[in-house]
């Protein structure tokens, strides 16, 4: 069994493991804040593989890993249908009395109050949503997290790499090498302080940013330059038209055509394919174009020239679009920050997130978007697989991007989800507090697993078809 093999399974069972675990936990916890009471709490769906009985409750690890349930005592045919993975018998059929009132969870010794349809709206409507909820404090506390332990990444370089032809700073007179020194007066130490004194972060919804005084070594002279960003209407940022020079590697994959090479974080690419680079962005052109052929790499480490042959991989980078890949990164460098701003940048990457999830969802519903950006667990699990092998860091941030995910679509009102009982709790409010019948949510949510289950399906399938070829 290959390293590699092992790497996803464990990846991708992490993944699924800490986002259905705080899901079904967020149900869980405010059953018991409300004193709802809970029959089972399941990890995975499907035949039950362990079981274990704390008071009340009976916790379950079942066969299967994608999804988790929380039984509660009262929650009628909704719950039932959406458990008949459980491979439960039953005594009485739905849509009967005593079988809706199985379904519901009426038992004698269970208190009328502890049920979950005696609870209040609000209280219920709690709990429906506590579970996707969880999911999005899980992405904000990764993401947090993330940033505080590693720190707030940048680039520690303010040489010149390219400078794109009809810019801004084409016509300021920038060449590839310059070295920026200052901006407005004040010393640059990194590429991110450059940009954001360029383009300050507070003037970049005003519609007018003023021009700046750029002083730069070029060849041992200290020169100054004057550059007016302009804002580009169809991408909606101001362009400057600058690269970073920097072309020494970063983070490199595991298993990876560059680790085979025996390129090394720190090593710095002189040239690909015969050519000079100057940037990250051209050594990335270069080998895109190049897929499963063998191109020339020189790089030097600790001053001394190496080279070597290396075989891009023809990956799909997205829906349709292939390209030559040999996984390294840019080299980064990493500024510690404080609680406070490790809070707002959390903050501000999951709604960051969120926007982009919403956009790709927006576009598949509009078919702007087409079936191979749907991805099943097969994909989830590769993806997963393929972020450990970077580092644990890219697979918690994935976990988060996941979790996201996860809190959007459970969201959806669409019987079987969250989503639905939320519907059918607001339709029950608008009703004056008289609860949708039983039959018709049976019959609802029955469509809707049908649907969901043949999506899935689907989606398997196309899983298996795109991961393997065939």
């Amino acid at each position: 069994m290959s390293s590699n093999f092992l790497i996803t399974i464990f990846a991708f069972l992490l993944t699924l493991g800490l986002v259905v675990i705080v899901h079904e936990l967020g149900h869980f916890l405010f059953c018991k804040l409300f004193g709802i009471y809970v029959k089972t709490f399941s990890i995975g769906i499907g035949p039950k593989f362990l079981r274990k009985r704390w008071g009340e409750t009976e916790y379950v690890l079942s066969a299967i890993p994608f999804g988790g349930y929380v039984k509660m005592a009262g929650e009628g045919v909704m719950e039932e249908i959406q458990d008949t993975g459980t491979w439960e018998e039953r005594k009485y059929p739905l849509g009967t009395e005593e079988g809706n009132a199985e379904a519901a969870g009426i038992d004698d010794h269970i208190p009328h109050h502890r049920l979950l349809n005696s609870r209040p709206a609000w209280q219920r409507l709690l709990v429906f949503i506590a579970g996707p909820l969880f999911n999005l404090v899980l992405a904000f506390v990764l993401y947090t997290g993330l940033v505080l332990s590693s720190g707030l990444q940048n680039i520690p370089f303010t040489t010149v790499g390219g400078v794109r032809a009809d810019s801004p700073a084409e016509v300021a007179g920038f060449l590839v090498g310059d070295e920026i020194l200052k901006v407005g007066g004040q010393p640059m130490g990194n590429w991110a302080a450059v940009e954001d004194a360029l383009v300050p972060v507070d003037l970049r919804k005003s519609g007018a940013v003023p021009p700046s005084a750029v002083e730069i070594m070029r060849e041992d002279q200290v020169l100054t330059l004057e550059l007016q960003p302009v804002f580009e209407e169809g991408t909606g940022f101001w362009s400057l038209g600058l690269e970073v020079w920097n072309t020494t590697v970063g983070l490199v994959k595991r298993n990876g055509p560059a680790a085979a090479l025996g390129l090394h974080k720190g090593d710095v690419v002189k040239s690909v394919n015969g050519e000079t680079v100057t940037s990250f962005s051209s050594i990335a052109r270069i080998i895109n174009d190049h897929p499963e052929q063998a191109i020339e790499i020189v790089w030097t480490r600790k001053g001394q020239r190496m080279s070597g042959e290396v075989v891009p991989e023809l990956k799909e980078v997205q829906p349709g679009v292939m390209k030559g890949r040999i996984f390294m990164e840019p080299f980064f460098a990493y500024e510690k920050v404080s609680l406070g701003a490790a809070i707002v940048l959390g903050y501000e990457r999951t709604i960051g997130t969120i926007k982009v999830t919403v956009s790709v969802l927006r576009d598949f519903v509009l078919r702007r978007l087409g079936l191979d950006a749907v991805g099943g667990p097969l994909r989830i699990g590769q993806a997963a697989g393929e972020m450990l092998s970077w580092s644990f860091s890219h697979l918690m941030y994935f976990v988060a991007f996941f979790s996201i995910n996860l809190f959007l679509l459970n969201l959806m009102p669409i019987p079987v989800l969250d989503g639905g009982h939320v519907l059918f709790l607001l339709l029950e409010v608008a009703r004056g507090g008289k609860p949708v019948p039983e039959r018709l949510q049976a019959i609802a949510t029955q469509v809707g697993l049908i649907i969901l289950l043949l999506f899935m399906t689907f989606v398997v399938v196309l899983d298996v078809w795109k991961v393997t070829g065939h």
